[in-house]
C-alpha cells in the first residue's frame, strides 16, 4: 500500500521532495520496497503518535531548503482512494488555502454513519470552492449521533489528510508543545539531514515526548484550521471489516485471504496464516488466524479490536501484539 500511496503522487510530487517517517524497525524494509521513489526516510525510535511524526518532518523540510512558505502535504499509507483525479484536484484546493497560512485538512463526504471515524463539522466558506473554517471537531460518535452528523451535511470524516503551512505548523508546536520542539530542533540541529541521524541519539529525545496526535496537540486548539471537502472515494484500512469495501469479494461479499472454506456464509472477511479455516453459515463476521492467535467478532465491532488490545497489553501478552 506504500506503493500505491507514492503511485499517487507520480506527476505531481517528485521523488527529491517526498518523505517517509516510519519505526525504525521497518524502515530498511520500507527502504528496499520504495527504492528511488521515495529515497528520503526518517527512522522513529519510538511510536509517539502523529504529532511527532509530523515534527520530524517538518523539521526536514526546513533543511531540505523549505523556505517560509513551504506548504507540506501528509498522506498515510494504509488508505485506498479510488478517484485520483478529485484527489488531486482537492490536494490543489487545500495548497491554496495553506498559502493563506491556515493548517488544512482534507475532509471525505461520508456515505454511511460510520462509528470509528472522527468528524469535522464546517464553519464559514473560504474564499475557494469547498473550503471553509473547521466549526469544531467531534471524537467517533454513536451510531444515532453519526447518523444526525451525516443527514446534516455540514460533517465530513476526518482522514488523517493535511496540507500544512509548515512555518504555521512549527509555530504552534513551539506554542502548545515547546519542549518537544525545542529538544526535536536540538536533534535536528547536530546533523544535516534527520534521514541520518543516530538513531540512539533520537532514542534519547524520543522517550521524554508524550504520546499524542497533531490533532489533540494542535489542530482542536489552534485558531487557524481549515477543512476542503472531497469526494474521492477513500476509505481507510485500518480495521478488518474494511477490507471487504476495499477489495475484491466473491459473489456473496465475502474477502478472503489464505487457506479458507467458506459454506453457506455472507459478508464475512476471513484471514488465515496458517491452517485450513473452514466457515459454515455465517453472515457478516471477521475471523482472523495469525502467529497462533485468532480473533472471531461481528464485522459490527471491528474498530473494538483496540480493546483486545488494551486487554492483552495489561496482561503481559505482547507476544500476541
Amino acid at each position: 500500500m506504500i506503493e500505491i500511496t507514492l503511485g499517487r503522487l507520480d506527476g505531481f510530487i517528485p521523488p527529491e521532495r517526498r518523505l517517509i517517517v516510519t519505526h525504525k524497525d521497518q524502515a530498511e524494509a520500507t527502504r528496499k520496497i520504495v527504492g528511488p521513489r521515495c529515497p528520503l526516510i526518517i527512522a522513529e525510535p519510538d511510536a509517539r503518535n502523529t504529532a511527532n511524526a509530523l515534527a520530524l518532518a517538518a523539521l526536514e523540510i526546513t533543511k531540505m531548503g523549505g523556505g517560509p512558505d513551504a506548504i507540506m502535504i501528509s498522506l498515510h499509507a494504509d488508505h485506498v482512494i479510488a478517484n485520483i483525479e478529485a484527489f488531486k484536484n482537492s490536494l490543489c484546493t487545500a495548497v491554496q488555502v495553506a498559502e493563506s497560512g491556515d493548517l488544512c485538512l482534507i475532509g471525505i463526504v461520508p456515505k454511511y454513519a460510520e462509528t470509528g471515524y472522527g468528524y469535522i463539522e464546517r464553519g464559514e466558506s473560504r474564499e475557494q470552492r469547498g473550503a471553509f473554517r473547521v466549526a469544531s471537531f467531534r471524537e467517533k460518535p454513536e451510531h444515532k449521533i453519526a447518523e444526525q452528523f451525516v443527514a446534516s451535511g455540514r460533517f465530513y470524516w476526518n482522514a488523517g489528510l493535511f496540507v500544512f503551512p509548515v512555518n504555521t505548523l512549527l509555530v504552534e508546536l513551539e506554542s502548545k508543545l515547546p519542549s518537544t520542539i525545542s529538544a526535536l530542533r536540538d536533534v535536528s540541529s547536530s546533523v544535516s539531514s534527520l534521514t541520518m541521524v543516530d538513531s540512539g541519539k533520537l532514542a534519547a529525545v524520543y522517550a521524554s515526548l508524550p504520546k499524542i496526535s497533531i490533532d489533540h496537540a494542535v489542530l482542536e486548539v489552534s485558531k487557524k484550521v481549515s477543512v476542503v471537502e472531497a469526494d474521492i472515494g477513500w476509505q481507510d484500512v485500518g480495521s478488518w471489516d474494511a477490507l471487504s469495501r476495499c477489495f475484491k469479494t466473491d459473489a456473496q461479499g465475502n474477502f478472503v485471504s489464505g487457506d479458507v472454506l467458506l459454506i453457506d456464509s455472507h459478508g464475512c472477511t476471513v484471514d488465515s496464516d496458517g491452517p485450513t479455516t473452514a466457515i459454515l453459515g455465517l453472515t457478516d463476521i471477521v475471523v482472523v488466524h495469525a502467529k497462533g492467535a485468532i480473533l472471531v467478532c461481528p464485522k459490527s465491532r471491528a474498530q473494538d479490536v483496540k480493546i483486545i488490545v488494551d486487554q492483552l497489553k495489561e496482561k503481559g501478552r505482547s507476544d500476541l501484539l
